[in-house]
């Protein structure tokens, strides 16, 4: 499999060698036209030049002042000067001489006539050895009077060679200028890359456990949003791992203390080693211990059916306040053994709400549990119940530690414990509140909290949405 590297660079040197290429052809085309066409007009303008300097020996000619040796040394110089073969003509087109020594050529064609008529034009052709020839002829010419013509014959393999030349120019160029290409895309390539490796490098780091993997985040484009959504994503799974981790030793310790009272005092009652006094009092320990693992069971059912979707809206017609009272009786041995004194406070007529009973027992039993909970010795619980805005408003309120503003945003995150501090000797999984805020939105109902700060008490606020019948 070719690497990203690999693919951005094949792609951004691909692209930039068919771009030239397709520039190259079409620029070639055009060098070639015009160097044929830059040629023909050379061998034009050097006819006319050769014609003017061949007017004086063609005048001593005609008049016997020049021999046609004299004349053939300066068709051979002309010729060999401008690497051509010169011919010349008389007054009436017939051939006189070229600077071969031939006395004989061709005669009746395109630049002969055109420059019998007094014109400059050039012809392409084969000559008698198969070559492709071009020919130009200029008329040699005294006040008007037509003294002769002079014929020019280039091979056009010259300009074809010029051609070729030109064409290795702009080949070498559209080269040099991919060469380059390559090596500012292998540049970028690194450069788009690197990044990605180290995010790559970074992966595996978390996927081997260590979470506290992070990527610089100097970039500000998308590479950088990049590194920043991994950070935080990296971070959040750090603290979900952490919190897990925290959950799995609370949760063994939760686990752990009630088994272990029920397998002593069960082998103490087994084998007839206290009275009947204690054994009372153990099987009521039992009894307790029997309802609190009920109760943490019940909890991790009833968030697997929240996490999955599978929970479904009780129906139940619920009266407040007998809900309450029912849950203020079954902790009030955890209130009396801290001396905490719970009260309620509801209007004798509320409306019922439906809701499943399992339901608001675990929302208001985990509620006032933690107020129970984080409440000093001789403290005060408050349980205030009211119809406001359409809506019961259940307050929980309690005198005890209060929260720190900086965990006020995370209570109700899974797995988090505000209180570290006392977390031997607070019991809990870190599942409640979570649990809680989850089956009061489930029923379409709010939930806050607030503190004024550690030492300053806590008050929970239950928003529960009433039918329209039944709000007064």
């Amino acid at each position: 499999m070719r690497s990203l590297r690999t693919r951005l660079l094949l792609t951004f040197a691909g692209l930039i060698l068919a771009g030239f290429t397709t520039l190259a052809v079409l620029a070639g085309g055009q060098i070639s036209s015009g160097t044929v066409e830059d040629f023909n007009t050379q061998l034009k303008e050097q006819a006319g030049i050769i014609a003017r300097a061949l007017k004086e020996p063609v005048e001593h000619t005609y008049e016997g002042e020049t021999s046609q040796t004299a004349l053939l040394i300066a068709l051979q110089a002309y010729a060999g000067q401008d690497n051509v073969q010169v011919g010349l003509y008389d007054r009436n087109g017939r051939f006189w001489l070229d600077s071969s020594g031939n006395t004989s050529g061709a005669t009746d064609t395109a630049e002969l006539n055109a420059a019998l008529a007094g014109q400059i034009i050039t012809d392409t052709r084969q000559d008698e050895n198969g070559r492709t020839v071009v020919y130009a002829a200029a008329p040699i010419t005294e006040d008007s009077d037509l003294l002769g013509i002079v014929q020019l014959a280039a091979p056009l393999a010259a300009a074809q060679s010029l051609v070729s030349r030109r064409w290795l120019t702009l080949a070498g160029g559209v080269l040099g200028i991919t060469a380059v290409a390559v090596i500012v895309g292998l540049w970028l390539a690194a450069t788009l890359v690197r990044p990605l490796e180290e995010l790559q490098q970074a992966a595996n780091q978390v996927a081997q456990g260590n979470f506290s993997q992070r990527l610089p985040e100097t970039r500000q484009d998308e590479i950088g949003q990049l590194s920043r959504t991994f950070n935080h994503m990296a971070a959040q799974v750090e603290t979900m791992i952490a919190e897990q981790r925290a959950f799995a030793g609370n949760a063994s310790h939760e686990l752990r203390t009630p088994l272990t009272t029920i397998r002593l005092r069960s082998e103490a009652l087994r084998h007839n080693l206290v009275n009947a006094d204690t054994a009372r009092d153990y099987i009521v320990e039992i009894d307790d211990e029997v309802q609190r693992l009920g109760n943490l069971v019940q909890d991790l059912i009833m968030l697997s059916r929240l996490d999955s979707g599978r929970l479904e809206a009780g129906q139940e017609q619920i009266e407040p306040v007998r809900l309450a009272q029912q849950i203020m009786q079954q902790l009030s041995a955890q209130a009396n053994a801290a001396h905490i004194t719970m009260t309620l406070d509801a209007p004798p007529e509320l409306p019922t709400i439906a809701a499943g009973l399992s339901h608001l027992h675990i929302v208001f039993r985990n509620l006032l549990s933690n107020a129970l909970k984080y409440t000093p010795n001789g403290g005060t619980v408050h349980w205030r119940i009211a119809v406001e805005d359409s809506a019961l408003h259940h307050t929980i309120r309690d005198n005890g530690h209060g929260i720190a503003p900086e965990d006020l945003p995370h209570l109700f995150d899974r797995f988090y414990r505000a209180d570290k501090s006392r977390s031997r000797a607070v019991t809990g999984v870190g599942l409640g509140l979570s649990l809680v805020q989850m089956i009061v939105e489930f029923y379409g109902g709010q939930i806050w909290i607030e503190s004024e700060g550690v030492g300053m008490g806590t008050a929970v606020h239950v928003r529960w949405p009433l039918p329209k019948a039944r709000r007064t």
